[in-house]
């Protein structure tokens, strides 16, 4: 991969090596290894700014002013629905009308990559050592036989439209905070479609079929892309992908002090979202655990929470203590391992034992690193009851 500045920006290509052939008036001279840097894919790489996450209370400026004056900040995490779209609509229209005017351009309009000479010089001679060993000798074929330098290099040639298209990409990975990308991918397909069709149906225009292709395989790598993000805002900690993954800055300013188990809180909540009495429970512990505050009310409704999981899961009306069996039928069925099994049973009897030592018979709670065990513990239970099970985890 190769990278050269453009504006500021960094355009990424492939580069690679072929057998070049030599020949003066139809007679062969030499096989050379020469350099071709291949027009696949073109990356324009934005500078990243979703450091610094910040809420609108925190900006010393007006957000909400300068948002509605034309002014977006994409660091900002709390913005409302209401202000993305508007933004985002306002965003989009732009850069619609950047590859509106490319799609319906006639002309050529094309960016050419070369090396420069010095770099090919030396590519060159790392892989022809037996016929070139310096520039010198490279500097003298080419005078011998008439040839200039770039002879040796095929250039990548790339569309105008393929270079917005893709510095679309990179900004909406790059930019916007990630799970904002659906609505901005989304309206701006739909412009385009919508321009499309009134040139091509209603008009009876053609576009080129070239650039048409170009922005068709854009339009299905985005759709595809959508479907990532959509799955993404359903189960917050479900990521498909290393890029999506690293976008996610906030997990760069994880604090020991501050931290509340959040990964774990919002999956939880994800999984018991069918489940609407233990959901309510963990809600209430939730918010105890947070406040820190009545921690064994928030303990017990963590155990509540559970007890409430498993008569729904079972179709019964057993207490905690008297489910041991069936989790252990249950598991089996679902494949899980004897040796987890086991695990899984003897850490909930310890659970039920500190709950009534502690919680149901008495009130003894003092320490706030136990009652966060305890929280941890349980949602590890719940996402071991759930998530093995293709009928909870497909709804």
């Amino acid at each position: 991969m190769k990278k050269f500045q453009l504006d500021n920006q960094s355009l990424t290509v492939n580069a690679f090596y072929n057998e070049i052939e030599i020949s003066q008036n139809g007679n062969f001279i030499q096989k050379i290894r020469g350099i071709s840097i291949e027009p696949i894919q073109a990356r324009i790489e934005p500078l990243k700014i979703k450091f610094n996450l910040t809420t609108k209370g925190q900006n010393r400026i007006s957000v909400e002013k300068d948002l509605f004056n034309g002014v977006y900040y994409t660091n900002v995490l709390d913005y409302s629905l209401g202000e993305i779209s508007y933004f985002a609509n306002f965003i989009t229209e732009i850069w619609a009308e950047k590859v509106w005017n490319l799609l319906i351009e006639h002309k050529e309009n094309q960016l050419i990559i070369t090396l420069q000479d010095e770099t090919i010089k030396e590519l060159l001679i790392q892989k022809n050592p037996s016929i070139f060993k310096s520039n010198e000798d490279i500097d003298e074929f080419c005078k011998k036989y008439n040839l200039r330098i770039e002879n040796f290099v095929d250039a990548g040639k790339f569309e105008n439209l393929e270079i917005e298209l893709e510095g679309i990409s990179a900004r909406l990975s790059s930019e916007i905070i990630f799970f904002r990308k659906k609505i901005f991918t989304e309206l701006l397909i739909q412009k385009l479609n919508s321009k499309i069709y009134e040139y091509e149906d209603v008009n009876n225009y053609s576009l080129s079929l070239k650039k048409k292709e170009i922005f068709l395989n854009w339009k299905q790598k985005q759709i595809d892309e959508i479907a990532i993000v959509q799955k993404y805002i359903q189960s917050p900690f479900t990521f498909d992908n290393l890029e999506q993954f690293s976008s996610f800055q906030s997990l760069n300013d994880f604090s020991a002090k501050n931290y509340s188990q959040q990964d774990l809180i919002s999956e939880t909540l994800y999984w018991l979202n069918n489940f609407s009495k233990a959901k309510k429970r963990f809600e209430i512990a939730l918010n105890h655990y947070s406040k820190n505050e009545d921690l064994r009310d928030g303990v017990d409704n963590l155990r509540l929470t559970l007890e409430l999981l498993l008569k729904d899961i079972f179709c019964n009306s057993k207490s905690l203590e008297n489910q041991l069996t069936e989790i252990g039928k249950y598991q089996k069925d679902l494949g899980i391992s004897k040796e987890i099994r086991n695990t899984f049973q003897k850490t909930l009897e310890y659970y039920n034992t500190y709950q009534n030592e502690h919680v149901k018979h008495d009130d003894s709670i003092s320490n706030r690193h136990e009652a966060e065990f305890i929280f941890g513990l349980t949602m590890l239970f719940i996402r071991m009851l759930i998530k093995p099970n293709p009928k909870f985890s497909s709804l």
